[in-house]
């Protein structure tokens, strides 16, 4: 308690620091977060035309940019693939396999004519071989006596046998050439044909070597077993074939077949969404909305 007429002196003391000092506010972070505003420099902000040290530049969108007109309507088709349910990947699975057989017969069919063309050369180059021999034969026989016309005349007919023989032989190596092509190729066909003119060439060369029909028989025998299995390969390789395009026919009447379920249409301005010509419930309509929208921001 102080008295009525006179001042303390510590109240005195403390007035007169009140009266020196100027009167302190407290600003926490939050005020000054209220308060403060960033205010970017004039150099930050962007400025069309220009780049960042102020030189003019070309606009992004020149010549206005290109834009893509959108309908304010899509529409779209539900459709339900019918293969599966007319034994499509059955009858695929069929094709595939007699796809993968006819390759397979068709390799064999080719390789068997080519076998044959090839023991056609070998069969003709023995009767070269003879041919030449008794040629050899002849020639020394009648050299040792020249005055034998007989043996003149033999060995004359000796060496044109052989030289026959050597002509026969250079068809038969053709025709080997010509049934390697075609087997390269694929071509069953022609390498078939390739083997069977192989075969006549060395029938020719043994024939041309002086051969009556039944040693021509015995000289290519070989070759004509071989033609035979090449021929029937052939035979296979086109059954094969024919039952491949088959397969594939039958797989092509079931493809694509597709029932449309119906359409549905969406309007992007409003958002409503019909199918078959009637209102979505909520649901539906927001899931199909949504993949509108994710396939239009896709393109």
């Amino acid at each position: 308690m102080f008295g009525a007429g006179g001042d303390s002196p510590a109240l005195a003391q403390g007035a007169e620091a009140s009266a020196a000092e100027p009167p302190k506010v407290r600003i926490t972070k939050k005020d000054c977060k209220r308060i403060i505003r960033h205010q970017p420099s004039a150099d930050v902000a962007y400025k069309p035309g220009v780049d960042v040290r102020g030189n003019p530049v070309a606009a992004a969108d020149v010549n206005g940019g290109f834009t893509v007109p959108l309908p304010d309507v899509f529409e779209f088709n539900i459709t339900k693939d019918l293969t599966a349910y007319l034994d499509g990947p059955e009858e695929q699975l069929a094709a595939d396999k007699a796809a993968a057989i006819a390759a397979e017969r068709s390799v064999a069919a080719t390789n068997a004519a080519v076998s044959s063309a090839e023991t056609a050369v070998t069969e003709a180059q023995a009767v070269y071989d003879d041919a030449v021999t008794a040629a050899e034969a002849a020639a020394a026989a009648s050299e040792a006596a020249p005055n034998d016309t007989d043996l003149a005349a033999a060995a004359t007919s000796a060496q044109a046998e052989a030289d026959a023989a050597a002509a026969g032989l250079a068809t038969t190596r053709t025709a080997y050439s010509s049934t390697q092509a075609a087997a390269t190729s694929d071509d069953v066909t022609g390498a078939l044909a390739g083997a069977q003119s192989a075969k006549a060439a060395a029938e020719a060369t043994a024939a041309a070597a002086g051969l009556d029909a039944d040693a021509v028989s015995a000289a290519t025998s070989d070759t004509s077993a071989a033609l035979t299995e090449a021929a029937q390969a052939a035979t296979d390789s086109a059954a094969a074939d024919t039952a491949a395009l088959q397969a594939m026919e039958t797989v092509s009447k079931s493809a694509d077949m597709t029932l449309n379920v119906g359409t549905v249409r969406y309007n992007i301005n409003t958002g409503a969404m019909t199918f078959n010509g009637k209102p979505l419930n909520d649901a539906s309509e927001a899931e199909l909305a949504e993949k509108c929208r994710s396939m239009m921001e896709a393109k």
